[in-house]
């Protein structure tokens, strides 16, 4: 009995490993998918775009808030005098990463 609850309480634990770790995965590719859809409404050229992308990740990865991350995006807005809202951020972050946790956890299936 007591190594079916070892088993089992394993099994837990490789599969709380594995959904952190998707999510993980999912949040740096929706950040970057994010930063290059950002940066094109900033009108910056692709590879400025994919900088912007790669810095949100590290952003994401170093801060481990979201509030934090949306405090970078709407001063970088600010700057730039762009016309998008904090509620239009939010929708986009939630999209990319609603897509991108769909492709890493089914393959894009």
């Amino acid at each position: 009995m007591n190594t079916l609850f070892n088993g089992r309480e394993l099994a837990f634990e490789a599969k709380l490993k594995c959904d952190q770790d998707l999510k993980f995965h999912a949040q740096a590719l929706s950040n970057m998918r994010f930063g290059v859809w950002l940066g094109g409404k900033l009108g910056l050229s692709t590879e400025e775009c994919e900088a912007y992308g790669h810095e949100l990740v590290d952003t994401r990865l170093n801060a481990m808030v979201r509030e934090e991350m949306i405090k970078k995006i709407m001063n970088d807005l600010a700057e730039r005098h762009a016309d998008i809202n904090e509620d239009e951020v939010h929708k986009a972050l939630d999209r990319f990463y609603a897509d991108a946790l769909k492709e890493v956890t089914c393959n894009g299936e």
